[in-house]
């Protein structure tokens, strides 16, 4: 153990015993002679201990007593082997507070100490001297040097110094408890001279608790104690001060209940009036939203319906377009047949001017032309009956083709009219197609209504559900600051104070609750 490690307390009273780290080491040299006799001492001084009645009572068994005693023989081991440390300073503590807390008078710790160093010397004189006897021979004659009887001396004194040091340590714990002890019972005897008054004070309490705040403290010590008197009185005013403003305030609260809980049923009967108009509003746009939703629907089938007539006008438009063409081909084949007619026609003429010629020149012949003159009459009836089919095929070749021109112009006709079907029908298919979005749009807009209605109809009804429980409470907080003002009117306290005596609390100063107090005097 170095030096620095011990601590100051202890280091000072080792350096004014003389005992440096030489002694320390022969504390421990010492301690392999007396521990095997320090069992035996203590065993010695705990039996003595026991035969004494006035010493026993300190142990509640007899377990305890060999536990101190194990505690004992722990601490003089290191006492006895130099450990003079922090552990070993702790140690002479916990034994002080112990001798203290169980209340071990010092003359019986001292006597102990007498003891326990009277057995040690002794045990030490006597292993030294037959130490000393068996290093002489068979003649008397020592084999060995003599001990020193310095040595012995330092011995013996060393083990006395360590044990007035440890017996000083614990004394001093001892007695820095026992003055602790003393200053309890300076203050208990303290307390004890307050309880008149503590009995005085709680006897006004009782009466306060009661609703007297006008009483006084009655007590000599009271007397003697002028703080308690007046802060007991400025305490009583205080409160009195409080009550009245209370009184004050409660009556201005139960009014002002009163008047919000009415208006709080204004309020939620005109609310509940709202919640009604606004559930007919959502119903009725309800409505409109299903009727715009179907004029929607039906606009969206009218506009496919529409562009079915627009595309079938469309279809009919190439129809007729495909008819004016093949009435063009055919009024074409038609005059082209009309000019082969003439072709034949005039082949007819020419043909009946040819046998016409040939039957005069056939009667010119006489009898020899005479066959000749009927083919030539055949011929003739031929060509005129070919002239005569020609004019009817050119006839009814010329009606057909006024017939196709009627055709053609009442075709133009109908694609003109097909047209401005297509035209219109086109037209009809953009006002529909508009008029189903904006049908869309406008039920897309009234479902948002709908749902602001809706939204507005449950706020309005949790307002009114708030506003309820507004008037609710009103209510109940003038039923509160009823009961109130009758508790406060069961106090008796004075109506006027000394500017001393009254107590204000900050808040009732900022708010000026105590203004409209009365200042008549008398007791209420």
């Amino acid at each position: 153990m170095t030096e620095t490690s011990i601590p100051p307390e202890l280091a000072e009273r080792l350096a004014f015993l003389e005992i440096g780290s030489r002694e320390r080491r022969q504390l421990g040299q010492l301690q392999q002679k007396v521990r095997g006799s320090l069992g035996a001492v203590l065993d010695s001084f705990y039996e003595k201990l026991g035969r004494r009645p006035e010493l026993t009572k300190f142990f509640s068994s007899p377990t305890q007593q060999q536990t101190a005693r194990r505690r004992q023989e722990e601490h003089w081991a290191q006492l006895l082997g130099g450990e003079l440390g922090a552990d070993y300073l702790n140690s002479t503590r916990r034994i002080g507070d112990a001798h203290a807390r169980i209340g071990l008078e010092p003359q019986w710790y001292i006597a102990g100490y007498a003891l326990l160093v009277e057995r040690l010397c002794a045990d030490l004189v006597r292993q030294t001297v037959s130490e000393q006897s068996a290093r002489r021979g068979f003649w008397g004659r020592s084999r060995s040097p003599a001990p020193d009887g310095d040595l012995l001396a330092s011995q013996v004194s060393l083990i006395i110094k360590t044990a007035f040091l440890d017996m000083d340590l614990s004394l001093k714990a001892y007695m820095q408890n026992v003055d602790v002890a003393e200053q309890i019972r300076v203050e208990q005897e303290r307390i004890s001279s307050l309880g008149v008054l503590t009995e005085s004070l709680a006897d006004a309490l009782e009466q306060m608790a009661e609703g007297d705040l006008v009483q006084e403290i009655d007590s000599a010590e009271a007397d003697r104690s002028n703080r308690m008197s007046n802060a007991f009185r400025k305490a009583c005013a205080g409160l009195g001060s409080i009550i009245l403003a209370v009184r004050d305030t409660s009556g201005k609260v139960e009014s002002r209940a009163r008047s919000i809980s009415d208006s709080s049923e204004d309020a939620a009967t005109r609310i509940g009036e709202q919640v009604e108009g606004l559930q007919m509003v959502a119903r009725t746009i309800g409505e409109l939203t299903e009727s715009v939703k179907s004029v929607a629907t039906e606009a969206s089938k009218a506009d496919d319906t529409v562009s079915r007539c627009c595309g079938e006008t469309v279809q009919g438009g190439e129809v007729v377009a495909r008819t004016i063409n093949a009435m063009g081909k055919i009024s074409s084949s038609s005059n082209q047949i009309s000019q082969i007619i003439g072709v034949i026609d005039d082949i007819a003429l020419q043909t009946n001017l040819l046998a016409l010629n040939a039957g005069v020149e056939a009667a010119r012949a006489g009898d020899a032309g005479l066959g000749f003159g009927v083919v030539a009459q055949e011929i003739r009836a031929l060509a005129r009956r070919s002239a005569t089919a020609a004019k009817e095929i050119k006839s009814l070749i010329g009606e057909s083709l006024e017939d196709v021109e009627r055709g053609v112009r009442l075709v133009d006709e109908t694609g003109g009219a097909l047209r401005s079907i297509q035209s219109s029908v086109e037209q009809l298919g953009e006002a529909v197609g508009q008029i189903a979005s904006g049908a869309q749009a406008q039920a897309q807009r009234i479902m948002e209504i709908n749902t602001s209605t809706t939204q507005l109809e449950a706020a309005t009804r949790a307002n009114s559900i708030r506003v309820q429980e507004a008037t609710d409470s009103s209510r109940a907080l003038a039923v509160d600051a009823t009961d109130l003002m009758k508790l406060v009117m069961n106090f008796k306290v004075r109506e006027r104070v000394s500017q001393e005596e009254k107590y204000v609390p900050r808040e009732l100063k900022t708010r000026g609750a105590f203004g409209d107090q009365k200042k008549s005097g008398q007791l209420v």
